[in-house]
């Protein structure tokens, strides 16, 4: 909202005693009203960035899941690697 305009619509929001004390906490920790809170999070949220950012998380997800499963790989080679070389040591003694 421009300096200009004055503030002259009501919205009624209903939320959780817990969700309005985590408000009022976020307006008192940046210094404004609760009420120049909310309108500055309606501004500053772009519903295309949210689109992007749950795209994001969930390509992070799958980067995640993807090096545990390489991780779970690699720690399966060098086992059997471990054993080839237990299993060599063994036959040049026999």
């Amino acid at each position: 909202m421009s300096g200009q305009e004055l503030a002259t619509e009501r919205v009624t929001t209903l939320m959780t005693p817990p969700e309005k004390a985590n408000l009022e906490a976020k307006a008192r920790k940046v210094g404004v009203s609760v009420g120049e809170f909310v309108r500055r999070s309606v501004d500053a949220f772009d519903p295309e960035e949210a689109t992007l950012l749950t795209q994001l998380a969930a390509l992070a997800a799958e980067l995640d899941r993807s090096n545990r499963d390489a991780s779970a790989a690699l720690d399966k080679a060098l086992a059997d690697i471990e054993l080839t070389r237990q299993q060599l040591r063994a036959e040049t003694r026999a």
